[in-house]
């Protein structure tokens, strides 16, 4: 299914999921989020954890991790966490927590919730075509403050089957929270009608449509430049000084390999550097709601 819509009854019907889990995910450390405030990286834990109610995971990659895996680089979209599980199914999530004020009608809930759905799936977009990670699922988890009407929850899901239609790798969830709370402090969000009127309006027609093809040919003409083959010519009996040549040759090229895997690890090591001092001003200019 496409979309799929629990309110905190439901939720309470899983065995208080997000009781439990409040209490216990963040210190497991599945998530490593580059937003340190603490509701978010609640959001963040609990909705990952759900999306891995059931399955037998085999790996989980946290948000710094993802940076890191791609050299640093803090591209938009990078998904709040991603795991595998043993039947090789990779699953992306992307976390929002959608702001929603009490005072919304209708209008301004349906309007809020589809340019926060629309503005995560274009940037996740961007983020798997700059990455080439090919997700079986790439979950966009929306936490809501409180429970919607049914006509916005279903506006919400035909906006999914149609951004599927592009891109079938997407899928939505509405969640409300047990404790809203926990997720929704205090004033959340209500700064955002400022914010509404500077920020760019995502439109459909920005998703793209996804090959599944797109690319294989290119991987199939494009020829490998590696030179494996030994001058066989070269005279290997009685070819001392040959020989001594092969020799300090062999150990130059040792010194020159070393030298690039110095350089290679030492430019890892920079971009963990950059990118967990970074890490501050990022939780101060992301925001989680697109």
């Amino acid at each position: 299914m496409a979309a799929t819509m629990e309110t905190e009854g439901s939720l309470a019907a899983h065995g208080g999921f997000c009781e439990g889990v409040a209490t216990a995910a963040v210190g497991r450390g599945l998530i490593d989020s580059l937003n340190g405030d603490p509701c978010n990286a609640l959001a963040e834990e609990l909705a990952v954890t759900d999306c891995m109610h059931g399955l037998e995971i085999r790996r989980v990659w946290s948000e710094k991790e993802l940076v890191f895996s791609f050299g640093g680089a803090l591209v938009p979209g990078t998904p709040d966490g991603m795991f595998e599980d043993w039947d090789g199914a990779l699953t992306c999530v992307q976390v929002v927590r959608v702001p929603l004020l009490a005072d919304f009608d209708a209008d301004k809930v349906r309007e809020a919730i589809v340019q926060t759905v629309l503005t995560k799936v274009v940037k996740s977009q961007r983020w798997l075509r700059a990455t080439h990670v090919s997700p079986h699922d790439f979950v966009i988890y929306c936490w809501l403050p409180f429970e919607i009407a049914k006509e916005v929850t279903e506006h919400a899901e035909a906006l999914m089957e149609r951004v599927r239609h592009l891109d079938h790798r997407f899928s939505l969830r509405l969640r409300v929270p047990a404790l809203p709370g926990s997720l929704f402090p205090a004033r959340f969000a209500w700064n955002n009608e400022r914010r509404k009127e500077r920020a760019h309006t995502v439109s459909e027609s920005e998703v793209t449509a996804f090959d599944s093809d797109e690319g294989a040919d290119s991987d199939e003409d494009e020829v490998c430049e590696w030179d494996i083959t030994w001058s066989w010519d070269m005279d290997i009996c009685g070819g001392g000084d040959s020989a001594a040549e092969n020799s300090e040759g062999g150990e130059a090229e040792d010194a020159s390999q070393h030298g690039a895997q110095a350089a290679l690890f030492g430019g890892a090591h920079d971009a963990r550097k950059e990118v967990e001092e970074s890490a501050g001003l990022w939780a101060e200019t992301f925001d989680d709601n697109g």
